[in-house]
C-alpha cells in the first residue's frame, strides 16, 4: 500500500496515511481536529539495489 501526504488546513497538521489505492479518491479526516484534509503532492524515492534512494532534489510539495 503507498503512503500519501495530506494537510489539514484548519489545524495546519500534516501528516501520512497508508491506504489502498482503491480508497485513494475517498476524504480523509485529520488525526488531530477531526476536519476533512487535502492531499499533497510529493516526490517518490526509488529503490536502486538493496537501499531506497531519495530523489536528487527536495521533494515538491504543494499546500492547497
Amino acid at each position: 500500500m503507498p503512503i500519501y501526504e495530506y494537510y489539514c488546513p484548519k489545524c495546519k497538521n500534516e501528516f501520512e496515511l497508508m491506504r489502498p489505492m482503491s480508497q485513494v479518491g475517498k476524504p480523509v479526516l485529520c488525526p488531530k481536529c477531526g476536519r476533512k484534509s487535502q492531499k499533497l503532492v510529493s516526490a517518490s524515492a526509488s529503490k536502486t539495489g538493496s537501499y531506497v534512494q531519495p530523489p536528487a532534489r527536495s521533494a515538491f510539495r504543494q499546500k492547497p
